[in-house]
């Protein structure tokens, strides 16, 4: 399989960016037949990947002499964790060298877990998230633990195909309570203050999640923020590295909600969510700054679409851009800052913006373009900002456009500029006397120029986003009914640009992610969609 950045050189394929320095390097890692020559660039994960899977390579000598003396304890981890599933209880002198998942990629025997739980108490928890995976219902009793909701998770994946998983999962959900102690983000384990009460969320990464695999060569292209947006958890702590590439392209649909549980966008949600893809939820609770469910179904990485969507949220939610304002300015981005900004000048707040803060070069990227939708500010409000901001007068000079408020612009006396006067002709009828065009005109010929050939002005971000922001249509819609609603890497329209201060726009009335059509129509519309196509377009000229 080649990458997707390759070139050919010398009779073959060669991959360009590509973090491993050696593929073969790699390959022979993630099979357990030799360490690499380094562990940089991937190589190693390759390596966890080929001890946790490779009984004979995690006893080798050479991956004992690594697990002794290096200072990266994931190289113990991972070899304890083979020895476990193979039914070896090791010695584990220290927290840093016990493993967090000991059931993948095998589970051991019974009695090697009940050793285990023995020996180790505060591994008791792990133990039980075992049983629930192999169905030991005896020895999950056996434990004593609290009813703990991964465990939960886990063994009602488990129990269709497994009686002992069933009876766990049975025997968890008769308890008034259920508690929190394994974090899969974190691959912690919290005995001493566990979250309770707990729900199931679909924050538990089950055994089936396990097998969804990445090769090395499409990998390689993959920054950090994809990896954590395709694969939430690492619990096997080789970042889903394998020789074969099970999961989707990272060109197709990713996360896609099955028929059965789309009326989970729509209705309220349970308290404890089935067994589900979540990410399209999160993305539509952030589109819609929905605040409780996003705050409860999110992840502590951001979803495929999820920052386009938070903006958006933002910009149409004062409440949602409220809570987002009271988080630590240092864990927020500066779109979203200019977002919050953005939504508080549209309801008339000026409290968070002074003359110097967002600094003009300093937080260029939290100073927000678009500041007139989809509310328009009051004119007093523009006025006093264009006094507090004078490196905002475009934002106010369009807003004023918006507003039709003709006093404020003509105190102004703009610059004419390619962004004002597409905004003042959006709606021009030449049959109608427009004050803004008049005005960009006459001043243009004052300038000896026409308006209609000024450039944009490009001194900051902000003028970028206005320009943007100068679309009519700046949440687009089309009748393209797609036949699932889908996590996509790209939004329904990836030529639009992002009206809300980002490189890409999340619509999710448009295009391929044209949910809002999917949720709106009915089982018979959808039914029209032919089993070979990814959707249809409505009303064509036969249509009714």
């Amino acid at each position: 399989m080649l990458s997707i950045f390759s070139e050919w050189e010398s009779g073959k394929w060669r991959s360009l960016n590509r973090p491993y320095p050696d593929d073969h390097e790699s390959r022979v890692a993630i099979r357990g037949e030799r360490l690499p020559s380094c562990f940089h660039h991937g190589l190693d994960r390759c390596t966890i990947h080929g001890i946790r899977h490779n009984d004979a390579f995690a006893r080798s000598e050479a991956v004992v002499k690594l697990c002794e003396t290096s200072a990266d304890k994931r190289y113990a981890r991972a070899r304890n964790a083979r020895l476990i599933m193979s039914n070896e209880v090791p010695d584990m002198p220290t927290d840093d060298v016990k493993p967090y998942c000991i059931w993948y990629p095998d589970t051991a025997n019974e009695e090697t877990y009940r050793l285990l739980a023995k020996r180790y108490p505060d591994m008791a928890y792990s133990v039980g998230r075992a049983c629930a995976v192999a169905g030991y219902d005896g020895l999950y009793h056996e434990l004593d633990i609290l009813p703990e909701i991964s465990i939960a998770e886990e063994a009602r994946e488990s129990s269709a195909a497994n009686a002992g998983s069933k009876a766990i999962f049975e025997h968890i959900m008769k308890q008034p309570v259920c508690y929190a102690v394994l974090d899969d983000y974190t691959r912690s384990v919290h005995h001493q203050n566990p979250r309770s009460p707990a729900f199931m969320n679909g924050d538990t990464a089950v055994r089936s999640t396990l097998d969804v695999t990445v090769a090395p060569e499409d990998s390689n292209w993959k920054d950090r923020r994809f990896l954590d947006a395709w694969f939430p958890f690492d619990i096997a702590e080789d970042d889903h590295i394998a020789e074969v590439t099970t999961h989707a392209s990272f060109f197709e649909p990713q996360g896609t909600l099955p028929p059965e549980h789309v009326e989970l966008l729509y209705s309220p949600l349970p308290s404890h969510l089935p067994t589900i893809i979540k990410d399209p939820l999160i993305v539509m609770a952030a589109y819609e700054g929905n605040l409780d469910r996003y705050l409860r179904l999110r992840r502590p990485d951001w979803v495929m679409q999820e920052h386009g969507a938070i903006l958006r949220g933002i910009y149409h939610n004062t409440t949602f851009a409220k809570w987002w304002s009271l988080q630590p300015r240092e864990n927020i981005s500066g779109d979203i800052r200019a977002a919050i900004l953005a939504r508080f000048i549209m309801v008339n707040d000026l409290s968070h913006i002074t003359e110097t803060d967002p600094h003009p070069e300093e937080d260029y990227d939290e100073i927000p373009g678009m500041i007139w939708w989809p509310l328009i500010p009051a004119e007093r409000t523009l006025k006093a900002l264009a006094k507090r901001r004078p490196d905002m007068h475009l934002q106010v000079a369009m807003a004023c456009i918006a507003g039709n408020y003709k006093k404020l612009w003509d105190k102004l006396a703009p610059e004419p500029c390619r962004q004002l006067y597409k905004q003042a002709s959006l709606c021009y009828d030449p049959s109608v006397r427009n004050h803004f065009v008049d005005y960009l005109e006459r001043r243009a010929s004052e300038l000896g120029s026409n308006v209609k050939s000024f450039h944009a002005v490009c001194e900051n971000l902000a003028d970028d986003w206005c320009l943007n922001a100068t679309r009519p249509d700046k949440e687009p819609t089309d009748c393209w009914l797609p036949r699932e609603i889908s996590i996509l890497p790209t939004t329904g329209n990836p030529e639009t640009d992002n009206v809300y201060g980002s490189p890409d726009q999340t619509n999710l009335a448009d295009g391929d992610s044209n949910w809002e059509l999917h949720i709106c129509s009915s089982e018979n519309v959808r039914a029209r969609i032919p089993a070979s196509e990814s959707g249809i377009y409505l009303y064509d000229s036969d249509d009714e």
